[in-house]
Parts: structure tokens; sequence; C-alpha cells
């Protein structure tokens, strides 16, 4: 039988979402609690990874086990077990032929900037910066939307797949100091987001032209640009079914 969660964590404290030895991950505390509710490892399959520092505000991930289970009870459970940096939302059964990363239609990742005062309390869920245009990145961005190859833009291997995205929309919220660029595509590379919002921030401070964004996306070879976002700004904010 399959299960499916949606899940938030805060990713300053965890060596990415995906599993590693002897590092603290997402993947590792959950499938720890797992199994200890159930006696038995229980492997998670997630809709995709985040890094280092990044978080996330609905993860979607599935399990299976071979009985049925009384969902409110285990939520309650794992919420109780987890660290409190980790909140399991939601716990349904779901078809077999669900998948969480291969049924997945598409994501949205979202950037958060604070174009004001630095604040110490929120170092590890923003990214502060101060007089940049923003009218210039929101003119830049456009560039990126429809299907392009991000080869250039991802620091993905060579030799996985390919590189070609479909990003549908990038929308700027504006909250006071606060902005939010919203990034939504059919999938996403490792570094893909951040390494876009670097090169706006770039074009932003009026230190590189938007033409920079079709030249590296024009390149037939790879030559990763060197501007990446930290990691703290980056959120996994929703997963399209």
């Amino acid at each position: 039988m399959r299960y499916k969660i949606i899940f938030s964590y805060d990713g300053s404290e965890y060596f990415g979402y995906a599993k590693q030895p002897n590092k603290k991950t997402i993947q590792g505390e959950l499938e720890g609690v797992l199994r200890t509710i159930f006696q038995k490892d229980i492997i998670i399959s997630a809709s995709g990874r985040t890094d280092k520092g990044v978080h996330a505000l609905n993860q979607v991930a599935h399990f299976d086990i071979d009985k049925e289970i009384d969902e409110s009870k285990i939520i309650v459970s794992l919420n109780k077990l987890l660290p409190t940096d980790i909140h399991i939302k939601s716990l349904e059964k779901v078809d077999d032929e669900f998948h969480a990363r291969f049924s997945a239609k598409g994501k949205i990742y979202e950037y958060v900037l604070n174009l004001g005062e630095y604040n110490p309390l929120k170092r590890n869920f923003e990214y502060n910066i101060r007089n940049i245009d923003v009218e210039k990145m929101k003119e830049a961005s456009k560039k990126f939307i429809g299907t392009h190859s991000f080869m250039n833009f991802t620091s993905k291997e060579e030799d996985e797949e390919n590189y070609i995205r479909t990003i549908e929309s990038i929308d700027f919220i504006h909250d006071g100091d606060i902005l939010k660029i919203d990034f939504k595509g059919n999938g996403f590379m490792k570094y893909q987001v951040r390494k876009m919002v670097g090169v706006l921030l770039e074009i932003g401070k009026g230190k590189i032209s938007s033409e920079y964004i079709d030249e590296f996306m024009a390149l037939n070879e790879r030559n990763i640009v060197t501007f990446t976002a930290p990691p703290q700004g980056l959120y996994l904010k929703e997963v399209i079914y």
C-alpha cells in the first residue's frame, strides 16, 4: 500500500534532503522515525532533492508499507518524534501508480530577498541585498520564460538525461522590503533557480547586462555561469500534480 506525505522543513541545519553517509539530512531523519514507528526499514521517495540550507513549504514524498495504517495517528507520532524543524502536514493513501517524483507535472520554487535592513533573526530564511534595480531584474527574467536548454545554469552532470526545461512563469511579489520571486516550471535541476537568481541579481546591480542570459543559453557547450544566489533564500513552494 502506498502513502503520500506532504511536509515542510527548515533546511538550515541539514546537508540537503537526500540521505548521505554520516550527515544529517531530511530523508535520513524521516526514514529514521518511520523505522521507529513501524519497526522496519521504510524508504521514502520525494518529488526531488533540495540542497544544503534550502527549505520546503510543501515537499511531497511517498512510501510503501504492507498494511493499512491510521493516517491521523501516524501524523501525530511522526510530528512527535521528528525534530521540530520538520513538520508533517498531511498523510493519505494513494493509488500504487502514484509516484512523488515521476507523477509530478511541475514545481514552484520561491526565492526570498530582503531589500531593506539586515535582520539577524531571519538570516537563515532570506537573502539580504540592497540597492538593486528590481525593474531591470523583472525585464531580464522574461528571457528565462519558455522552453530552453539550461545547460549552463545548473551543476548537473553532463551524462544525466538532458538540460531542456520549461519555465512557465516568473512572478515578482512585493511585501514591503521583502521581494519574493516565484519560478514555476516543469522541473528544475541542481542549482538552477539559484543560478537564475544569481544572474538576475548581478543585472539588478548593474554589473552585467541582460544579454548575458542570451549568451549563456545560446552556448552549445558547457560553460556554467559563476553567479549562484545563497541557499537560505530558496524554498520549494509547491509540487504540481
